[in-house]
């Protein structure tokens, strides 16, 4: 899901481009245009090395965990399908240095993506704090994103997990307990990202800069009141309702309030940056805000484009690691 996840946001530093055309401008290799060098101070480019680094690094540690499974399927695949997962197996054999070597290498990967989640999501939010606009310039931004990003991801697997455990019928390989365990998580996220939007507001208040003030009382009351107040419901109070251990370990509450929580993260998204730049410097800015039709066909293409590659992976690989459920 990450890798798909980020298939689909690295369409959006192109798109913020304004023309997709000249994509290749936004990576800086040797070229005929002279001293013309990619702007290193624009966060496009902050995000083109974020999202590259997340990708190359998440695509290798996913298929280092396949490798073992590829080879399964391998050996009971006829004809042109067993040549395309030989391929694909990279000759495992099962040997002990061939587990040996995977065990090494799952272990450096695992050790590269932890801190490399922290820092893609923390340049994530330098694209709005590094700003001078009121609302987004502000210090607390890289942690929050980090605790949303995992409080969202969360919450999205359990949406798609839900569904692919009923569907493929995998109740005895993920559990009840697994389910539990991901929701104590979500409440945990959930109310780190419950202080962030109250130490927003706290710290708006107690700078006393009339113009950060204004930014999230329009924020709270102003023409988007609505979508604020459904991030506070979606957000820190509908995940609350985990602290019942019966509603943890309900399969149906769970997919429900992970839906609730998903909306909740859109709601957030809209938040941050429709509603402060809606009272803007510009005058232009102060009517209310009406997305353009290239503006809603991107958001069901995004989402279309990420099930597309779901439902194919479910296809042609297993979802779940055999070599990790399989007995000793």
């Amino acid at each position: 899901m990450t890798i798909f996840a980020v298939i689909c946001a690295g369409q959006f530093p192109i798109f913020h481009m304004g023309r997709v055309w000249l994509a290749f401008f936004i990576f800086p290799f040797p070229n005929t245009r002279g001293p013309l060098w990619v702007n290193f101070n624009s966060p496009l480019l902050w995000d083109v090395f974020a999202i590259s680094t997340y990708f190359s690094v998440s695509l290798l540690f996913w298929y280092t965990g396949l490798v073992p499974d590829l080879a399964t399927v391998r050996d009971r695949a006829p004809g042109f399908r067993r040549k395309m997962y030989e391929i694909f197996s990279f000759g495992w054999t099962g040997s002990a240095k061939h587990w040996q070597r995977h065990e090494a290498l799952s272990l450096v990967l695992a050790g590269l993506s932890t801190p490399l989640v922290l820092s893609v999501h923390t340049i994530v939010s330098f694209d709005f704090a590094t700003s001078v606009i009121p609302g987004w310039h502000t210090t607390i931004f890289p942690p929050y994103f980090v605790a949303g990003a995992i409080f969202s991801g969360f919450a999205m697997v359990q949406t798609l997990m839900v569904i692919t455990r009923k569907v493929l019928k995998l109740e005895e390989y993920i559990t009840i307990n697994h389910i539990e365990s991901m929701n104590k998580v979500i409440v945990l996220t959930g109310t780190i990202v419950g202080v962030a939007y109250l130490t927003e507001l706290f710290i708006a208040w107690y700078s006393g800069y009339i113009y950060e003030q204004f930014a999230f009382y329009n924020r709270v009351f102003g023409i988007y009141w609505w979508s604020y107040f459904g991030m506070m419901f979606c957000n820190v109070v509908a995940p609350q309702v985990f602290w019942s251990r019966k509603i943890r370990r309900s399969i149906w509450w769970t997919f429900f309030l992970s839906i609730v929580i998903n909306v909740g993260m859109w709601f957030e998204r809209f938040v941050i940056i429709a509603t402060t730049l809606a009272r803007d410097f510009l005058p232009s800015s102060w009517s209310y805000y009406r997305p353009t039709w290239v503006e809603i066909c991107i958001f069901p293409g995004t989402i279309g484009l990420f099930f597309s590659c779901y439902l194919i992976f479910t296809k042609v690989a297993p979802v779940v690691a055999i070599a990790e459920v399989r007995p000793s």
